[in-house]
């Protein structure tokens, strides 16, 4: 029998007059877990912020899932159950209700049950038992709210791709290096290039000036530019870092998408080789989806040339887990966020050691940017993170500064 939403608006409605006003409406959460007493605990202690269906027999779950599936917000389900186990289950839950972010909870997971997780229940996120409320309380929210981002406000003076466009006639953007070390040993394994556009700047931040035109063609003329500087310094970034010339680069889903883009960054991959600088592309997780087949198609060629293409900040979406089922990338960088809460968050710490295991078995590099302190980097080193960068490491610096500080090692003492 379907999900009896209408009579539960009604009751909100009774309950929390203010959402009728706002049109707001309890998530629903199908929790399917073995133990009365943990699904009791939930109920009593979150059904002010959410409303539970709960089922000790998956069976049984799956049949209400199947009557109620366009009403669901996400579905949690526990490894170890009778007649079918949790990844069995999701599974089933990603075939009926493919859009619906799952949870696993588990105790010990064998490398193998880690790999059909991400291949094939496609879970979100993996959390470890015994689970407090509290912190499964956190993790359905950060789950359904990256689920449903707040929509940003308009404002009548914001960023457009007319004045990136007019930036870059002007000449008024500049490189900046961020160097990247070796997680071992902090060595210097290479650099990141990072582009500085000092007048916008002076109204907007970084992120809001790429976030204006990262799917507009602006994006592949400033991309060009940078690309075709690039290549004009090679020979400045081999003095530099020697062995460790290597040069990560970011790119747009957007610019990846075009075939003629493809053919230029190949292009100019192959021109950077040839002056002895490696080069690796990296395209933010927010901007990819699953089903993008026309990018997955170029992360695929890209791969078939060697050429390593990573994700960018992982782990600050929805999709994290499912795109590496693709294995066309490289590697992953972790999210600056979720780097800088695994020292006070629970939820945050179990899911870097998760996922550093996970790209550990599949062959992937796995970086961690926004280092701030010592304690981070011994923790990230603990748990086999391959590449560090941030303030504490090395900050960024203008290739001019930087050889002009060449007499000074370069450390890790920042």
């Amino acid at each position: 029998m379907p999900y009896p939403r209408n009579k539960l608006n009604f009751l909100r409605r009774l309950e929390f007059p203010f959402m009728e006003v706002v049109g707001l409406t309890r998530p629903v959460i199908l929790m399917v877990d073995d133990d009365e007493k943990l699904l009791a605990a939930v109920r009593r202690t979150l059904s002010g912020s959410f409303d539970f269906v709960t089922h000790t027999d998956p069976e049984a779950a799956f049949e209400w899932l199947v009557n109620n599936r366009a009403q669901i917000d996400l579905i949690i389900a526990d490894l170890v159950m009778p007649t079918l186990d949790g990844i069995g289950f999701l599974k089933k839950a990603a075939r009926t209700a493919p859009t619906v972010p799952r949870i696993l909870l588990s105790g010990n997971v064998s490398n193998i049950s880690l790999r059909e997780a991400i291949n094939q229940a496609m879970v979100t996120r993996v959390l470890a038992k015994p689970v407090s409320v509290a912190v499964l309380k956190d993790a359905i929210e950060r789950v359904i709210q990256t689920k449903c981002p707040a929509p940003k406000p308009a404002t009548a003076t914001g960023i457009s791709p007319a004045m990136v466009s007019a930036a870059i006639d002007r000449a008024d953007f500049r490189t900046v290096l961020q160097p990247r070390f070796r997680a071992s040993d902090l060595a210097l394994c290479g650099s990141e290039l990072l582009c500085r556009m000092p007048s916008l700047e002076k109204e907007f931040g970084i992120d809001e000036i790429f976030e204006a035109c990262w799917d507009h063609p602006v994006i592949d003329r400033l991309t060009s530019q940078l690309m075709a500087l690039m290549i004009d310094q090679a020979p400045r970034y081999r003095a530099l870092m020697e062995d460790a010339a290597s040069v990560a680069v970011n790119v747009s889903a957007y610019s990846l998408r075009n075939p003629k883009f493809l053919e230029l960054l190949i292009r100019f991959y192959e021109k950077m080789r040839m002056r002895g600088v490696g080069v690796t592309f990296e395209v933010p997780e927010r901007q990819i989806q699953p089903d993008d087949h026309d990018l997955l198609a170029s992360a695929c060629r890209l791969r078939e040339r060697g050429i390593a293409l990573l994700i960018d900040d992982f782990g600050s979406g929805n999709n994290s887990l499912e795109l590496l089922r693709h294995e066309v990338f490289a590697g992953i960088k972790l999210d600056r966020d979720l780097i800088g809460g695994i020292m006070t968050d629970f939820l945050d710490d179990a899911f870097v050691e998760w996922i550093a295991r996970v790209c550990s078995k599949l062959g992937l590099s796995i970086s961690g940017k926004g280092i701030e302190n010592r304690q981070l980097v011994e923790k990230l080193q603990i748990y086999g993170i391959t590449e560090l960068q941030g303030f504490y490491l090395g900050g960024p610096v203008s290739l001019e500064e930087w050889e002009a500080a060449v007499a000074v090692p370069l450390s890790a003492s920042g």
